[in-house]
């Protein structure tokens, strides 16, 4: 549907909606094009953000989620805490 169709669905709409009273059809159809307008930015909005959103896959696509990237205990990388001696370790000395 072209632009100017959209507009006069909306403006009728709003001439309908007001009780088809005559003579406000330059407010009706200023409403509209801002309705349209509105609905067009936020459909492009939505594309946008599902544009931007990376896709999430699966293992099998090769990439490796957050938990597969967290070392396990024992493993390199997890012994990043410091080892204190224990109390009874400096005792016994």
């Amino acid at each position: 549907m072209d632009s100017n169709d959209e507009i006069a669905k909306v403006a009728y709409e709003l001439f309908e909606r007001d009780g088809r009273q005559h003579g406000k059809d330059k407010e009706h159809w200023t409403e509209a094009e801002r309705i349209v307008k509105a609905k067009r930015m936020e459909r492009d909005a939505e594309r946008d953000r599902k544009v931007a959103a990376p896709k999430k896959t699966s293992a099998k696509g090769g990439t490796a989620s957050k938990k597969e990237k967290t070392p396990k205990s024992g493993e390199a990388g997890a012994a990043k805490q410091s080892k204190k001696p224990s109390s009874r370790a400096s005792r016994s000395k």
